[in-house]
């Protein structure tokens, strides 16, 4: 007997890296005998993000089509149409991060299923759907981590040494090549948006003072050409976000912004990977948590070593050792003037001898290789099809049995400042909420919340992203068993602060 599916996706196939993961989707749908109907973009002409008259249209005839088996959505696919029974007897959404229509999926029971494109942001969104409310001692959503399932995803470029040419942009400008010609460094840094530019232009303008001291070739790092208007725009305006520090630099170190930046349009993959191979290093440091982490495996795969903050899975996208150079402090998270400074100095240092490097690029390239497969990509997803083809109840446990623990969210807590990073939010703790912190940790709810003094404690250090609940491990969901991660942090880890002072400065 046939099955039907309505995929609402808002990448069309091969349009971008989530659209190369949208057709591996389709495919394994179609290979499971599923006759699939697929919607892209939730704008479904120009003049409709004005007033919504041809989306009126589209969702009037989706209400006249009969309920499929099953109903697919990615993230940014939700803002399509939302989820419903009229669309499908079961509900499947998977996020390539957690960007889309969240009021639609938290919590919503249509949804069936939930899946992840990794382990942050699988114990990322089991935090989220097990947000506490201490007064009714329940969670946001009553399953929980019980209905979030992995995928493992693969990279275009594994089936594609030199890059997937289905995907769009553009060759290789000739002002990279006349960059290196005249004896210039260059790194890279093209995700659009993504970037925290105080740190980015920190990070250049000390290199600059460096190799002036040591008579070393000057640095420049490759950017989206869209990324370098933004500069361009908040250097003349100071907009969007203030940018005086950065002009007095400038102008101290006599250096205009060309000097620091080379933009680029939007390269095809076998360009960036030419880019990747030229260039010394990646900077990544960026203020959007990223869920997967494609482009800092790609580089690493070229042979080019990646720098980061660690925001999101950059942290946990490979193992030390492994051509991911994670670096945070407390400094840089407060602003301190010259934070930087450390980033800087260990670049030059892997640029003047690169063998250690290029040895932990060499290591990850073969370990993004066996992890990251075609194959195990696609027996993740058929485990998720057939897990919501079984109809099988997600199993419950008692709101009192819930562990306190870290949020997968924080990146770095110093328990003598209070000072935290988080992908969500920065901030310091308050006196109360450092001292008892360590003793939140590790504790059952049931014996936490029951005074209103002790509420509002929880539930500020819940609201700044610090805490996470989590199933007991006698009865947590497993995590990913397809092999992939098994560098990611135990759930022990999450009881204890001080890892993430060490993940900070690995």
């Amino acid at each position: 007997m046939s099955r039907s599916a309505h995929l609402f996706l808002e990448a069309e196939p091969y349009q971008n890296a989530s659209g190369a993961i949208n057709a591996w989707v389709e495919d394994e749908l179609r290979a499971l005998g599923y006759g699939v109907e697929r919607h892209n973009h939730h704008r479904v002409n120009a003049p409709d993000a004005g007033i919504p008259v041809a989306t009126a249209r589209r969702l009037l005839a989706l209400r006249s089509r009969p309920p499929a088996d099953l109903a697919v959505y990615c993230d940014l696919g939700l803002w399509i149409s939302p989820p419903s029974r009229e669309r499908a007897r079961r509900t499947f959404v998977y996020f390539h991060g957690l960007h889309g229509a969240p009021t639609t999926w938290l919590g919503n029971p249509v949804i069936d299923l939930y899946g992840t494109l990794s382990p942050y942001i699988h114990d990322t969104l089991s935090a989220l759907l097990m947000m506490p409310d201490w007064r009714q001692r329940r969670c946001l959503e009553p399953r929980g981590a019980q209905v979030v399932e992995s995928i493992v995803p693969t990279l275009p470029c594994l089936e594609a040494k030199d890059g997937d040419p289905r995907l769009p942009g553009g060759g290789l400008p000739s002002s990279v090549q006349e960059a290196l010609d005249r004896g210039e460094v260059l790194g890279h840094a093209l995700q659009p948006s993504k970037a925290d530019w105080a740190a980015v232009c920190q990070i250049l303008l000390h290199l600059r003072v460096l190799t002036r001291e040591h008579g070393h070739p000057p640095v420049r790092l490759v950017v989206s050409a869209e990324d370098y208007s933004l500069m361009q725009h908040v250097l003349r305006f100071r907009h969007p976000f203030d940018a005086s520090a950065l002009v007095a630099a400038l102008q101290a170190a006599d250096l205009r912004l060309e000097d620091l930046l080379l933009p680029v349009a939007h390269l095809s993959q076998p360009a960036l990977f030419q880019l990747f191979q030229k260039a010394r290093f990646g900077l990544v440091y960026n203020t959007v948590p990223e869920p997967f982490g494609m482009y800092v495996l790609e580089s690493v795969l070229n042979g080019c070593p990646i720098y980061t903050n660690g925001a999101g899975n950059n942290r946990h996208a490979l193992p030390p050792g492994h051509g991911i150079v994670v670096r945070e402090s407390a400094g840089m998270a407060s602003g301190t003037p010259g934070a930087y400074a450390t980033v800087a100095e260990r670049i030059l240092q892997d640029i003047q001898a690169p063998g250690p490097l290029r040895e932990a690029c060499q290591r990850g390239a073969a370990l993004i290789r066996r992890t990251f497969t075609r194959e195990t990509f696609s027996a993740s997803v058929r485990a998720c099809v057939a897990r919501l083809e079984s109809q099988a109840e997600a199993p419950r446990w008692s709101f009192d049995d819930l562990v306190l623990r870290l949020s997968p969210m924080v990146r770095r807590l110093d328990e003598a400042s209070g000072r935290f990073s988080s992908d969500y939010a920065g901030g310091v703790l308050s006196e109360r909420e450092r001292e008892s912190l360590p003793e939140l940790l590790g504790q059952p709810a049931g014996r936490l919340g029951h005074g209103e003094a002790e509420r509002s404690l929880l539930e500020g250090l819940f609201d700044k992203g610090v805490l996470s609940l989590t199933p007991p491990d006698e009865s947590a969901p497993p995590r990913p068993t397809w092999g992939a991660w098994p560098w990611y942090p135990p759930r022990s880890a999450f009881l204890n602060p001080s890892f993430l002072l060490e993940a900070a400065t690995r």
